[in-house]
């Protein structure tokens, strides 16, 4: 039986070893992509809502001589809206929360640390930067959070130490 346990250790090693470089160069990186994509997507935000404006502008010229097209743009004031609401939370999470409780614990290598900042509820533990992630894709439309989700989830399914779902 422990021929078998040293043998599933040094498989799991092996898994990690052969991706733990891109997922710490991810986890190293990721606050700094968060930021650019921050600053993309409150850019794009604005550049939206001003085309908004001037589309609604030239349609209520042409609206006095009974032509109008019947676009709903309130449909594009949210999604718009949603790119600088989603932008200025990337940016924030990424100073204030992704650098120092994420990326700079890549640099260092501590896994023990990211495994264990959990969000606890009843006995499961969730990683917090699972639910970052999930959070940041969400606002940032699918693209903000994988940064973030694909160096956690290497982690945790490849990592050098099994991650405990559940609490004892």
């Amino acid at each position: 039986m422990t021929e078998q346990s040293e043998e599933s250790k040094e498989k799991k090693k092996s898994s990690w070893d052969s991706v733990e470089g891109f997922a710490s160069f991810l986890g190293k990186i990721a606050w700094i992509v968060l930021l650019v994509e921050g600053i993309i997507a409150i850019f794009w935000g604005i550049w939206g809502l001003s085309w908004i404006a001037t589309a609604e502008a030239i349609e209520s010229q042409y609206a006095a001589y009974g032509a109008t097209s019947g676009v709903n743009y309130l449909y594009y004031r949210v999604q718009y809206t949603m790119y600088i609401i989603g932008g200025i939370l990337a940016i924030l999470l990424a100073i204030f929360l992704v650098r120092p409780r994420f990326s700079d614990k890549w640099g260092v290598g501590d896994y023990d640390y990211l495994l264990n900042d959990v969000v606890k509820i009843g006995n499961i533990r969730i990683p917090l930067f699972l639910i970052i992630g999930i959070i940041l894709s969400i606002f940032l439309y699918g693209w903000g959070g994988v940064i973030i989700l694909v160096p956690l989830l290497l982690l945790i399914f490849f990592g050098p130490k099994k991650y405990k779902w559940k609490e004892a």
